[in-house]
């Protein structure tokens, strides 16, 4: 039997082996992990799936609700780049939206406002913050940098049920653990396909955000298109070596032609914010 190919990918910077998996019947890739050796990298686009033709660019399969700020550098009004909330969360250059930056997103609605911070949140507990409006935190971390936005997946912790949850389709999940700490799996939560993703937490200890519950949880099964106009929380980095194999995921995911997991899945899964009076 001949041995696979080795070639260089431009894009992704490194050495791939395309082998085919007799069982899947589906060619796929391995690339070159130090102290690993060669290992997964992604699948490969059946020819007659429909999906070859498709751009990285929009339309996936998975495709959540656009995440668009108000900022407007052009006629921006003083401090009008922070969020007056909270000051941590302000407008970033399209630089810091790099593979793998974990950051979080507040979303605010009036008092008494029944909308949606988007279109599967309607259903979400929010937490009275200052007896004007509600805020909840949503956390994201970059699986593809464009021109004017990026794209990025939620992380949940499903109300500190992990995969637990109702509804959840384990297979579309990845743990979501902070450098330091060991990757544990909920008493009573089934194992995941999917390796667990190491995160480097940067936020001051102090801060809320600063750390991650064990309950995280990496949803592949959607991602957001996220504008750079945003004000943001910087809350770490995905481990460098790690990040292959998280685009890995989601390209993947990008590629499963079957019905996941729910959008009302997800209306309870934002956490909950309480800032000071």
């Amino acid at each position: 039997m001949s041995q696979p190919q080795r070639t260089w990918n431009h894009e992704y910077q490194r050495y791939l082996e395309t082998h085919y998996d007799t069982v899947h019947q589906r060619h796929y890739r391995k690339h070159y992990v130090e102290g690993e050796g060669w290992v997964f990298f992604d699948w490969l686009t059946r020819p007659d799936s429909g999906y070859a033709a498709q751009s990285l660019g929009a339309g996936f399969i998975g495709q959540g609700p656009a995440i668009q700020g108000t900022y407007n550098p052009v006629n921006a009004q003083p401090d009008a780049h922070y969020e007056t909330l909270d000051s941590t969360y302000f407008v970033r250059h399209k630089e810091f939206f790099q593979e793998g930056k974990v950051f979080s997103i507040l979303f605010t609605e009036p008092l008494g406002s029944t909308a949606a911070a988007t279109s599967y949140n309607d259903s979400v507990s929010l937490v009275k913050l200052g007896g004007q409006v509600y805020t909840q935190v949503r956390r994201f971390i970059v699986v593809r940098q464009k021109r004017e936005f990026c794209f990025a997946l939620p992380i949940f912790t499903y109300s500190g049920k992990g995969t637990k949850k109702s509804g959840v389709v384990v297979r579309e999940h990845a743990i979501a653990y902070a450098y330091g700490s060991t990757p544990t799996l909920l008493p009573g939560e089934y194992p995941l396909e999917k390796d667990p993703i190491c995160i480097v937490m940067t936020a001051p200890a102090n801060e809320r955000g600063s750390t991650l519950s064990p309950s995280s949880r990496i949803y592949f099964g959607i991602h957001h298109p996220i504008q750079y106009n945003v004000k943001v929380k910087d809350l770490g980095y995905v481990l460098p070596e790690h990040v292959p194999q998280l685009t890995a995921y989601w390209r993947n995911e990008l590629q499963v032609d079957t019905t996941g997991q729910g959008p009302e899945v997800a209306a309870e899964a934002a956490e909950q914010y309480l800032a000071d009076d």
